[in-house]
């Protein structure tokens, strides 16, 4: 009986772990509005990476945004978008009519009791390089959308509330961010002429941080997102400082760094988002400033006893820096200078 127990537990813990693999598929939509038709609810829920060829339209852009309950990466560079009118579609009124080639309105964000809610799961897409608008509230409270890769060079139109620029950084053609920028709407986002480049490192020894780099293939300038885990120390952070301009967003969570030197992050351009170290007490000199598309509000761990001079000095579009335990007791003279950003206890 404990034998047969036994191996149920085990069973029960690699299913687990099938589950929290990727799941990968790729379907070709024939005729638009079918998408669903291909597949079940469960084998839906199931899909984190999708990538579609063929015709589609609003409604399968529905099905997208209400099932596929785990969708991370969506791929539609193959796919046409056709038109469409009527209703039981993604708009919130019960008739519209939508055009072709067009992300249509409220594509991944539902209207729930009169709040936005975006699909949270979705962290990556790829657009098709016909696409012609991204159209109103598109992809709005997708809170977790780090890359918009669209191979195109000139710039769709873009809608309001259809792209966060504080979140979403955006990937096209070499050549082409310029005139990207110079369209409504486009000015303040992140843009990279590259692929996306995306690391996840596990530091076992000080001053690894390179050597792991080197051992994944990769060069530091070329990583736009990285988590780093593990040991982190002065030379770790010289690297950041040195090699790594193109930085979008870093998360050091789950790191033993207690000391950020200064100016690690300063002049980093590209920098939207950072997570912090859990035991960290010291952001030094300068730390971030000229961060100027860090946004949103930036958590302090509970650890935090110190912030020198000048850390977010020109971090205009930083919301605000939130202290989340007692410690916090060193500050530095102008911290935020002329940013609208403060401190919050």
């Amino acid at each position: 009986m404990k034998t047969t127990l036994f191996f149920l537990i085990l069973l029960q813990f690699a299913t687990f772990g099938l589950n929290a693999q990727n799941v990968n598929k790729e379907y070709q939509v024939v005729k638009p509005g079918t998408l669903i038709t291909q597949l079940t609810e469960e084998e839906a829920n199931e899909i984190t990476h999708l990538k579609l060829t063929g015709s589609i339209n609003a409604q399968d852009f529905m099905h997208l945004r209400d099932e596929f309950i785990r969708l991370e990466v969506l791929d539609l560079s193959d796919v046409n978008i056709k038109s469409y009118a009527g209703k039981g579609a993604t708009h919130p009124d019960k008739f519209y009519v939508y055009m072709a080639g067009n992300i249509p309105p409220y594509a991944f964000c539902k209207i729930e009791n009169g709040k936005p809610v975006g699909k949270k799961t979705l962290k990556k897409v790829i657009l098709p390089s016909k696409v012609r608008n991204i159209e109103d509230n598109a992809f709005l409270d997708c809170t977790a959308l780090e890359i918009c890769q669209i191979d195109k060079a000139a710039a769709p139109h873009l809608q309001p509330g259809a792209l966060n620029d504080t979140i979403t950084a955006i990937f096209v053609p070499k050549g082409s961010s310029d005139k990207y920028r110079q369209k409504p709407r486009w000015e303040e986002f992140v843009f990279m002429e590259s692929e996306p480049c995306t690391a996840t490192i596990d530091v076992a020894a000080d001053s690894s941080l390179e050597a792991e780099i080197q051992r994944m293939g990769l060069h530091p300038k070329d990583i736009n997102f990285m988590t780093v885990t593990g040991k982190m120390d002065g030379n770790d952070f010289k690297l950041i400082r040195d090699y790594m301009p193109n930085l979008v967003t870093i998360d050091m969570q789950n790191t033993t760094a207690t000391v950020i030197p200064p100016f690690t992050f300063s002049h980093k351009k590209y920098l939207l988002h950072v997570s912090l170290p859990q035991g960290l007490k010291v952001i030094g000199e300068r730390c971030f400033s000229n961060c100027s598309r860090l946004a949103g509000e930036l958590v302090l761990p509970a650890s935090m006893n110190a912030i020198d001079y000048g850390a977010f000095m020109g971090c205009t579009r930083l919301a605000g820096v939130r202290a989340t335990g007692n410690q916090l007791n060193a500050l530095g003279e102008d911290l935020f200078n002329d940013s609208n950003a403060t401190l919050i206890r």
